[in-house]
């Protein structure tokens, strides 16, 4: 009897053994990550981490994010929340249990999003045509805002038919126009634009104004002085010598080292060229309001309303009606950076992005092009192949941050060396600025 029982005590124990490592395979099991949420995200973002084999102690877990670690702030068997780490890069999620390593996807960082301020620079929403110390300066309709090489601000304020001027010191002054319409060269005041829309500053500090209702190209010197480079006063569409080629309502224009010019000829659906010689040119678009891309007279735009030169040579084309931006490079091949051709506003990835009326383009300092959306009441940035945006919360006037503040109809938008952004905001009769914060 005595063996039996002993018998019976060592099945027991070996039993109780074979539980014991049983427990003990199982608090040591290897973790299982099933998945990771979100899997791209900025510095500083929260993660859920689910799976199974996770310790319940937070400290006993510990996660990284390409190899640095992150902080668990919640932990259990099933599921850990952690925030990933400042300094992370894209990599691999790795989570670590009592030496036992697991590694899952890829999370992929992004940038942290910028935040930016709007304000008002010049004007207020009462329209007026007045000079002056900005307290008392006024516009009317501002259509187009530059930038000069002594860092003032070149405004096109298309209601009063003038071209004025807004010096870092906070004054407005007219170069030239005056509020009654015409077409008429000479000097400062003197001449006369007839509904002038967007403007562009040479090397050498010459004003070169797309007048709209003119139907032609000017040019105002540093002394004031306004003269007709292309386009004799007649809407229409003709190539060749300055004198006798037309335009159709002229938009923007935008000048290159060499002293080309080029045009947003808007209903001709044509990009245009001027030589320093005064031949004009087609670049592409065959006249045809459509959308193509290709080489030339091949492509196709719809009413193109704003454009801008890239460091490499490529114009940049606000194409209004197609609702997207076009790129035309140096030997004419014109193709789409952003933008599905649909009417709407969506972020993300460029090609699936949405305008409603893109209307006004820049490039900043760092290469990102910036657009003045018009009836999306927005300012948006293409970076690389993301559309994302600035500033704009809906229609109306109100400063603040990007995200809250309102614009009525940006029409234009420009860049300084800093990478205040400057908008032509027409509904509301002023420019705003838009800075970054640090």
């Amino acid at each position: 009897m005595q063996r039996i029982l002993s018998c019976c005590f060592a099945v027991l124990l070996l039993a109780a053994t074979a539980c014991n490592k049983d427990d003990d395979n199982n608090t040591a099991a290897t973790p299982v990550i099933n998945t990771v949420w979100p899997l791209e995200g900025a510095p500083s973002t929260i993660v859920t981490i689910r799976g199974k084999h996770f310790s319940g102690v937070r400290t006993e877990n510990t996660v990284k994010f390409n190899g640095v670690d992150a902080v668990v702030i919640e932990a259990a068997t099933g599921q850990l929340q952690v925030v990933t780490p400042a300094t992370g890069a894209t990599g691999p999620v790795t989570v670590a249990v009592r030496n036992m390593v697991v590694t899952g996807p890829v999370f992929t960082y992004t940038a942290a999003p910028e935040e930016y301020i709007v304000k008002v620079l010049v004007g207020d929403v009462t329209a007026g045509s007045v000079d002056g110390p900005v307290a008392t300066a006024r516009l009317r309709n501002p259509e187009g805002v530059a930038t000069d090489g002594a860092g003032n601000l070149v405004i096109v304020d298309r209601g009063n038919n003038r071209i004025r001027k807004f010096t870092a010191t906070g004054v407005l002054s007219t170069i030239a126009g005056a509020d009654a319409a015409g077409f008429v060269n000479g000097a400062g005041t003197a001449a006369r634009f007839r509904l002038p829309w967007k403007s562009a500053v040479d090397a050498a500090g010459n004003i070169i104004v797309a007048d709209r209702d003119n139907h032609c190209i000017r040019k105002i010197t540093p002394d004031g002085t306004v003269s007709t480079i292309a386009g004799d006063g007649t809407a229409g569409y003709a190539d060749g010598d300055k004198s006798t080629a037309r335009f159709n309502q002229p938009l923007d224009v935008a000048v290159d080292a060499a002293g080309n010019i080029y045009v947003a000829d808007n209903l001709n659906h044509r990009i245009r060229k001027i030589s320093p010689a005064g031949q004009v040119s087609t670049v592409a678009g065959d006249g045809t309001a459509a959308f193509a891309n290709g080489i030339g007279a091949a492509a196709k735009f719809k009413n193109p309303s704003g454009l801008v030169l890239d460091k490499d040579g490529n114009i940049l084309v606000a194409d209004r009606l197609n609702h997207r931006i076009r790129k035309i490079s140096p030997a004419g091949e014109v193709t789409t950076p952003a933008g599905d051709g649909t009417t709407g506003f969506k972020d993300g990835g460029a090609g699936a992005a949405r305008f409603a009326d893109p209307y006004g383009i820049d490039v900043d300092r760092k290469g990102n092009i910036i657009i003045a959306d018009l009836t999306n009441n927005k300012v948006r940035k293409l970076a690389g192949a993301i559309v994302s945006t600035i500033a704009g919360a809906g229609k109306g006037f109100q400063d603040g941050s990007g995200a809250v503040a309102q614009l009525n109809q940006p029409t234009d938008v420009c860049t300084d060396a800093d990478g205040n952004i400057y908008v032509a905001d027409l509904g509301n009769n002023c420019i705003r600025k838009i800075s970054l914060l640090k």
